[in-house]
């Protein structure tokens, strides 16, 4: 009777660990339970809103249109989603957004990427204080580069020829030094979110908010920060080119400019630079035609003698067909009176005429 009353005891040694086991596991799924639910009421107790929301599925990389989107309530968080479609119109997703689908901040293009048009391209140039106008140049503002050049001499020849003009007109900043236009848009949101609210948690915005709050804080950090080093320009294709062979040449200087100035440099009354690649002989009308598009006028190139004006560098650019500018008819000049010619002496200083 003593063993089998051991064998018991064993017996109910393990019954009660297992048990033990099972009873503290039940005990923190009860635990854990209580947090579900409490996230879970913040989202319930949210009252709708108007936002947007898209028609259909919409692409990336393809600008939305006022047609693939409208407008329903929904209970989203007040940082969420657009309230109007204006504010939706004209930019283009990351990422593929589904049919019927809210349109959220994070799933749209942003910082500088959303500011180039299309057929320009960002292009980042060197800076100082004189060549930035004292460092008064913001993103979004608009600019004319000048170039400084050393033009190439000829060969075995001993001279300078130094030259400055006007490189290309009226091109968009979209960052200047540490800020771009993104950090701009970032700081607007942030601000208007802040008089609202509180910015969305790990968003954007409210790493701009911090960002203010932190230099405001420590009383600035515009006398400690770095000067800026770098500018980057929204760049006709074609253009990017001669703006980095500018840069890489010579010395750039960026000239501020009121936004209401619309004046452009008419290009088309001087005599282009040749490019680099010449065009092959037997194009006819419609290759001619392409190679007048600003993609392959950049895949062209161009020298620094074409750049500097020298004289081998003036031959035409690959252009489309020239067409015929039809010659202006002369009005026919009416015909002198004739009259009898009296010479007196012999200076031509008294000739006279009467009728």
């Amino acid at each position: 009777m003593p063993k089998a009353i051991r064998i018991a005891a064993i017996l109910l040694l393990v019954l009660a660990v297992l048990l033990a086991i099972l009873a503290f596991g039940i005990g923190r799924r009860t635990t854990s339970s209580p947090e579900v639910t409490v996230k879970a009421e913040p989202a319930a107790g949210l009252p709708k809103r108007v936002v947007v929301v898209t028609t259909k599925a919409l692409p990336a990389g393809q600008p939305i249109t006022a047609a693939d989107l409208s407008t329903t309530e929904l209970q989203v968080a007040p940082s969420e989603g657009f309230p109007s479609i204006a504010d939706v119109v004209g930019r283009v997703p990351s990422s593929d957004i589904a049919a019927g689908g809210m349109v959220a901040r994070a799933q749209l293009l942003q910082g500088i990427a959303a500011g180039i048009k299309p057929g320009e391209r960002a292009v980042a140039i060197p800076v100082d204080e004189l060549a930035g106008v004292s460092n008064r140049i913001a993103p979004g503002d608009f600019v004319d580069v000048f170039m400084s050049l050393q033009a190439p001499s000829d060969a075995g020849a001993q001279r300078d020829n130094p030259q400055a003009r006007l490189l290309l007109s009226r091109l968009r900043v979209l960052g200047y030094g540490a800020e771009d236009v993104g950090t701009q848009q970032a700081a607007a949101q942030a601000e208007s979110e802040t008089a609202a609210g509180q910015p969305e948690p790990g968003s954007r915005a409210e790493t701009i908010a911090s960002r203010s709050n932190n230099s405001s804080a420590s009383g600035g950090t515009n006398g400690n920060a770095a000067p800026p080093r770098s500018a980057i320009l929204a760049v006709p294709v074609q253009d990017a080119g001669r703006l980095l062979l500018a840069a890489h040449s010579g010395k750039l200087f960026l000239a501020l400019r009121n936004p209401g100035d619309t004046a452009l440099a008419d290009a088309s009354i001087f005599v282009a630079p040749a490019p680099v690649l010449p065009l092959r002989r037997d194009l006819d009308a419609m290759d001619a035609e392409a190679a007048a598009r600003p993609e392959n006028q950049a895949y062209a190139g161009i020298s620094l003698a074409a750049l500097a004006g020298e004289s081998e560098g003036r031959t035409a650019r690959p252009t489309a067909p020239a067409i015929a500018t039809p010659v202006r008819p002369r009005t026919p000049r009416a015909a002198s009176r004739q009259g009898i010619e009296i010479i007196r002496g012999t200076t031509p200083s008294n000739r006279l005429s009467s009728p």
